[in-house]
């Protein structure tokens, strides 16, 4: 395979299936002894073309080729396969350039060449690799794959002088050709089998890189995105070691795992794979190219998602003029670094700016692509965003409605890409109120239909994650038009997190494990998901490179035919597997059972600008909207910051005070005044504060858990929740805890030497074995079940049985998302041993049998700055939820040892004596504030303020 070549443009944004063929020429045949030709030159261009690198430097790629079929034609008759042979590298130089049709003429005019000289066999293996990449190029997939399992096949049968790399590289092809006809299965195998291959070989190919990278995009194009992760994660520990961590094809693992976390709006996850991969490929190529132009441009985009609009804008004032120098102003790649520009100059207050340059960008693309061309109803969909950030509803409608005309006549109806588009038009139409409310509200419930459709089909796959900003548009037409019920289900699923959508996976194969008739349905839902996908596949390859001749109708049908295949096995499931594969919203009725006369539940979510509360209690129900441009995420890093800053720096009370105004202004402030209980549902920057340090009154002292008992919920309640929720309380105590960082670094060999370091500098928790044991004291519990140090492993809890209605505590580090090389969730530290790498993670928790009464997380950083794509606490939360616990204590930001200590024990002796988990909270973080638990005072809200308590 030629270094860097061979890959297909990607179906999205750094995304590619990596197709290539072997450059590896064939021994000479001897020569005829009166005219022997001295090879000495030919052989050393043979071995420069090589080594040269199509991205890094494709005119050198190309003059390699030609200098070589230069000095074959000097050296040997015109009709010499050594001529057809070198003509193979000229073929494969055009190809490499974009010139498609010329290569493939130019590879069936030497087939037959080569195929007619035996000792030519591994070029004509080559060029038979070189023409199924170009016909999967162009979108004739099952003729690629023909002629990939003739390869396959004649490696199998003429197995002497094979080389293993050319093998592989085969094997490699075939399985992307599989996967284009959706048959997953066999992708996968064949891939692993290029794999291995290419392991054993001595040094090991920077084409395995790729080849792990194909993979990393076959289980997440399939929807097994977790495990398209830990793939990506794993290649990249195991493949570091083997051709080395600098080289730059490791780019690719880099890139896919990055644009994996992009996707699944994990910004911060994301930006270090990305800028680790573009700088990878440009320290190769000395410089910019056209995959780094591509990757620098979805840097900007994940800056822009983790609201860095300044510095997007600042990251393609540098990066844009390289790329236009590097490919012209025209090129895709730039006019994506505009379109990236463009949104950057919304989010800053710059939408006359924008909306000109998006009408430059329609104009552009108008003149360049042809119709049908997806870039071409792209681009109007950013002009109505400028517009509506203008105010000017009708314009926004107006080229709204043309992208939704455009994609009309290239895409099945219930497309994402038509489906978002719709939902945009009717989001202007709402806010000019272009139309009655009840066709709006009609409109809005159909295209809810269908979007919920679609995320049932696979959730947390490319296409569900590619629709998720509908549901927050969704559910602000709902409220806008007093649609409650509505708008509260469209909520639910603007609220849902990737981290959520990985749990929910983790819970049906759980079930389906347990249930065999549930695993019969999920194995067969899997297979017409596989081969949903390679339909799904031929769509996109047109949208890129629209045919005439595509048959969108025939497509339609097929399509038609496997989502009602799915939907016939989805109904033969009982309500309860059918809860176990599907995300099943709770109704409002479900939110007004949990409250009581003096208890409420509050549902915060941010839908994507503006926030949407839904509350309900007391018989009572409330709903409205808190207005885009109301400063919540600025209030919340405010007392972050007053937080941060420590117990010795006064608290920013009015920020408490303005952002409880915010949250809960008039009347519902003072409906919420009358409670005793309030339990809050929360996400984005609210998921990373405690509600109990609000200041519901600025001319009072005091705070919010002054006059209620506060407690969190992961999502909105459900009927049933209660019943699970009771159990008697269990007087035994399984701690883990007192684990030696230093020590957990040294056994973190299998992850990265950054890793190692960054466990090494944690600082030490001595305190941890006093306060497992101050917790056995307090639940009066003799035989306490605790593993310390060496003993607190994976295996070790695993291992441990855990009765119901026990308490089980972890007294150690937690680690948040990204804190660690590759690390993508948040993690509690414990002692690496065996295969186990000691960070114990929600997906694995998950797995796990604990169905504790109350969990504890007395951990350093459990949740850390939360966001929309870190849902760092909760997701820790989640986790013990599926493994069975009814309830978790969790803290929001480093805490200390001793007020740990002082506020695990005193909840658990309230426990003790009868309270509530969260009752018996409160009152321990008011004995720590006056100091009558017999130690220090304690009231600044830094101390005492840090730990919420989760319940399902």
């Amino acid at each position: 395979m030629t270094r860097g070549m061979g890959r297909m443009p990607a179906r999205a944004a750094l995304l590619a299936v990596g197709l290539a063929w072997s450059a590896a020429a064939s021994a000479a045949p001897a020569a005829a002894p009166d005219r022997p030709p001295d090879r000495t030159r030919l052989d050393a261009l043979i071995a420069r073309f090589e080594a040269a690198d199509s991205e890094a430097d494709p005119a050198a790629y190309r003059a390699a080729a030609a200098d070589a079929l230069a000095e074959a034609r000097r050296l040997y008759p015109a009709d010499h396969p050594e001529i057809a042979a070198r003509s193979l590298y000229v073929a494969m130089g055009r190809a490499a350039a974009g010139e498609m049709d010329q290569a493939l003429a130019e590879a069936d005019r030497i087939i037959p060449i080569l195929a007619a000289a035996p000792a030519y066999r591994a070029d004509w293996r080559n060029a038979l690799n070189l023409r199924a990449y170009i016909l999967n190029f162009k979108g004739d997939h099952a003729a690629s794959l023909a002629i990939n399992e003739r390869l396959v096949a004649d490696y199998a049968a003429n197995p002497a002088g094979v080389a293993p790399r050319d093998h592989a590289t085969t094997l490699s092809n075939l399985a992307a050709s599989y996967l284009e006809h959706g048959r997953l299965d066999d992708a996968l195998a064949r891939n692993a089998e290029a794999i291995a291959v290419g392991l054993t070989l001595n040094p090991v190919p920077g084409d395995v890189a790729i080849w792990n990278a194909n993979r990393v995009v076959y289980l997440y194009s399939s929807g097994r995105t977790e495990e398209a992760i830990a793939t990506a994660q794993e290649a990249i520990g195991r493949l570091g070691n083997a051709i080395g961590a600098d080289h730059p094809m490791m780019a690719n693992l880099y890139a896919n795992l990055g644009a994996i976390l992009f996707r699944l709006n994990r910004p911060h996850d994301a930006m270090p794979m990305i800028r680790r991969a573009y700088e990878l490929i440009e320290k190769a190529g000395g410089g910019p190219n056209q995959n780094s132009a591509a990757m620098r441009v979805q840097f900007a985009q994940a800056l822009i998602r983790a609201g860095q609009y300044d510095d997007a804008i600042a990251f393609l004032d540098a990066a844009t003029p390289i790329i236009d120098a590097q490919l012209g102003a025209e090129s895709d790649r730039a006019l994506a670094a505009r379109d990236t520009r463009l949104i950057a100059l919304i989010a800053t207050g710059h939408g006359a700016e924008a909306a000109a340059l998006a009408r430059d960008l329609i104009a552009i693309r108008d003149a360049r692509l042809p119709e049908g061309h997806r870039d071409r109803a792209n681009a109007r969909d950013n002009l109505a965003k400028a517009a509506f950030a203008n105010g000017d509803w009708a314009a926004a409608a107006g080229v709204a409605r043309e992208a939704v005309a455009l994609r009309t006549g290239m895409l099945p109806p219930d497309h994402p890409d038509l489906l978002l588009g719709r939902a945009l038009l009717l989001r202007a139409e709402d806010r000019g109120d272009a139309r009655p409310a009840t066709d709006l509200v009609a409109d809005a419930r159909a295209l809810f239909d269908a979007l919920t459709g679609n995320a049932h089909l696979a959730r947390g796959s490319a296409q569900a994650e590619r629709q998720r900003p509908a549901y927050g548009w969704l559910a602000e037409i709902f409220a806008r038009r007093g649609a409650v019920e509505d708008a509260f289900e469209a909520q639910q699923w603007a609220a849902r997190s990737s981290l959520d959508d990985a749990l929910a996976v983790a819970a049906s194969e759980r079930a389906a494990a347990a249930d065999p008739a549930l695993a019969a349905v999920a194995g067969q839902r899997r297979q017409l998901l596989a081969a949903r996908q390679g339909l799904e596949a031929k769509l996109d390859a047109n949208l890129m490179r629209p045919d005439a001749a595509f048959d969108l109708a025939g497509l339609t049908r097929e399509l038609d035919g496997n989502r009602q295949a799915i939907a016939a096995l989805d109904a033969t499931l009982t309500p309860d597997q059918r809860a176990a594969l599907l995300f099943m919203p709770s109704r409002l009725a479900d939110l007004e059972a949990a409250g009581s006369r003096a208890a409420a539940t509050v549902m915060m979510t941010d839908l994507g600008g503006p926030w949407l509360v839904t509350a309900a209690g007391g018989g009572k129900t409330q709903q409205y909207l808190i207005a885009a441009d109301a400063p919540i995420d600025a209030l919340v890093g405010r007392l972050r910051a007053s937080i941060d800053a420590g117990e010795k720096d006064t608290f920013d009370r009015a920020a408490a005070a303005e952002l409880h105004a915010r949250l809960f202004p008039g009347a519902t402030a003072k409906w919420l005044a009358a409670t005793r209980r309030l339990a809050v549902i929360a996400n984005g920057s609210l998921g990373a504060l405690p509600f109990g340090l609000l200041v519901p009154d600025p001319g009072k002292p005091g705070y919010l858990a002054d006059r209620t008992t506060v407690s969190r919920m992961v999502r909105a309640p459900r009927a049933g929740d209660a019943a699970r929720d009771a159990g008697p309380a269990g007087a035994v105590l399984i701690g883990l805890g007192g684990v030696e960082s230093g020590r957990a670094g040294t056994l973190m060999a299998i992850r990265s030497a950054g890793t190692a370091r960054a466990i090494d500098e944690l600082p030490a928790l001595p305190g941890a074995p006093r306060e497992l044991a101050a917790l056995a004291a307090a639940l009066g519990d003799d035989g306490a079940r605790l593993l310390i140090g060496d003993d607190a492993t994976e295996a070790q809890l695993r291992a441990m049985p855990v009765p119901q209605g026990a308490v089980l505590a972890f007294a150690t580090h937690g680690l948040l998302s990204g804190e660690l090389d590759g690390l993508d969730e948040p993690a509690l530290l414990l002692t690496p041993a065996g295969g186990d790498d000691g960070l114990l993670k929600p997906s694995e928790i998950g797995g796990m049998t604990l169905p504790a009464r109350l969990v504890i997380l007395s951990a350093c950083n459990t949740a850390g700055a939360a966001g929309t794509d870190r849902p760092q606490l909760s997701g820790l939360v989640e986790g013990f939820f599926l493994a069975g616990a009814e309830r978790v204590m969790a803290s929001h930001w480093p805490v200390r040892d001793d007020i740990a200590r002082r506020l695990s024990v005193g909840m658990v002796k309230g426990m003790r004596a009868g309270e509530d988990p969260p009752a018996a909270l409160r009152a321990a973080i008011a004995a720590v504030r006056t100091g009558r638990d017999g130690e220090a005072r304690a009231d600044h809200p830094a101390l005492w303020a840090p730990f919420e308590l989760f319940s399902r």
